[in-house]
């Protein structure tokens, strides 16, 4: 996650309410007390089940629940093993989470625990009880998918009428009190959408926009891809909104995920034009340490499984049917040691060249899609070989 607001301006509208420490934490490099945590979220998909056929859906979703999901017994279970271990933040998620029977006990429960609870929705089956039961149940912030504006959103989703329902959902989310956001995820058939999307999130005053940047897995596919070129363009826009937000006073963060070259190259952007704000985002940066999957955020598939996020679905470290979650993540051998301790020796080609390992390293899961190797070189980094290669000031390290 890069959260362009946190580096440039060191604010944050959901991140610092979700988590206040951890945004302490990542916003100033000179804070040295932090409470070391082995897990700082929890990517939890509660259910296959979806009411929208997604054309990049990376559950392969359906519309109905797949055998030998969780019981809600098991579940709690499980919650009282992560509040062990001082889990700060849950992402529900599914499927969509929504359609879970049990997702008010389940939410109630994890908060019960001291877990803060935000849910991934698709926002087409939230009205104002439910979303009031969210809130309710202890729930902190609803991310909602919109994926195009208008009619390419429904395309996206593939049913007919879903941007009016998650709109009205937004509105609900926001009415019972709970932070909110859009979650856009870039693809070619929605690319031109961004600035409309931008646009409505402003005019609704949503908290928070956050672009994904596709990852192919499930029903996503690398065909479905932008150019470099075109994502090179899209940060422009986003780092632009973000100066133009803050001049505004607008309370809206932005962040962009899984792909962490784009903090490099917000970084090279402020480093060419000679911004004293260069020095700050690297060493925010490399605190932030690049891609955390597996070291510092998990997840849990709908059978227990447990994988270094949720887009890996093909490699997971164990099954909490069989063991605690806080045995099986704090195992280190064979990948999950190499994840944690050996990334940036084992780097490849044009990620293996790169002076910014630190602070970057690619999104491993992707260069696994793309290439077959989980080391190689990151296929959706924009930069240049030239940009790669740019000597860091001694004084920022």
């Amino acid at each position: 996650m890069i959260a362009l607001n946190q580096l440039l301006f060191k604010s944050g509208t959901v991140s610092q309410k979700i988590d206040g420490e951890r945004f302490k934490f990542e916003t100033n490099p000179d804070l040295l007390r932090y409470a070391k945590r082995d897990l700082a979220v929890l990517f939890w998909n509660l259910t296959l089940q979806c009411n929208l056929k997604c054309l990049h859906c990376y559950a392969n979703a359906m519309n109905k629940k797949s055998p030998n999901e969780l019981k809600t017994e098991k579940i709690l279970e499980i919650a009282d093993d992560l509040a062990e271990i001082k889990l700060p933040v849950v992402i529900l998620s599914g499927g969509e989470p929504i359609l879970h029977p049990d997702i008010y006990r389940i939410s109630s429960y994890l908060n019960e625990k001291g877990i803060r609870v935000t849910i991934s929705s698709n926002g087409t089956t939230i009205n104002d009880r439910v979303a009031l039961n969210l809130a309710e149940s202890g729930v902190k912030y609803v991310g909602i998918s919109l994926d195009g504006y208008g009619e390419s959103n429904d395309y996206f989703r593939g049913v007919k009428g879903a941007f009016e329902k998650a709109i009205k959902g937004l509105n609900y989310v926001k009415e019972a009190g709970m932070l909110n956001g859009i979650r856009f995820t870039i693809t070619k058939y929605n690319v031109e959408s961004i600035k409309n999307v931008f646009d409505l999130a402003r005019e609704l005053q949503i908290d928070r926009f956050c672009v994904y940047h596709l990852v192919p897995s499930g029903r996503g596919s690398m065909n479905q891809d932008i150019s470099n070129e075109v994502r090179r363009r899209i940060i422009d826009f986003l780092i632009e909104k973000t100066y133009e937000i803050h001049d505004e006073n607008i309370n809206m963060e932005i962040l962009t995920v899984d792909n962490p070259a784009d903090g490099v190259y917000l970084f090279l952007k402020l480093l060419k034009e000679n911004d004293p704000k260069a020095k700050e985002v690297y060493r925010l940066l490399k605190r932030r340490g690049g891609d955390n999957s597996g070291i510092k955020a998990g997840n849990i598939d709908p059978w227990g499984n447990v994988h270094p996020n949720q887009f890996w679905w093909d490699y997971f470290q164990g099954n909490v049917r069989n063991e605690k979650f806080s045995e099986i993540w704090k195992r280190e051998e064979g990948l999950i040691y190499d994840i944690r301790h050996r990334k940036k020796e084992l780097l490849k080609g044009k990620c293996g060249r790169c002076n910014f390992k630190d602070i970057c390293g690619g999104f491993r899961v992707r260069a696994l899609r793309y290439n077959g190797d989980l080391w190689s070189e990151e296929p959706d980094c924009y930069l240049t070989e030239e940009e790669i290669r740019t000597e860091i000031p001694e004084d920022f390290k």
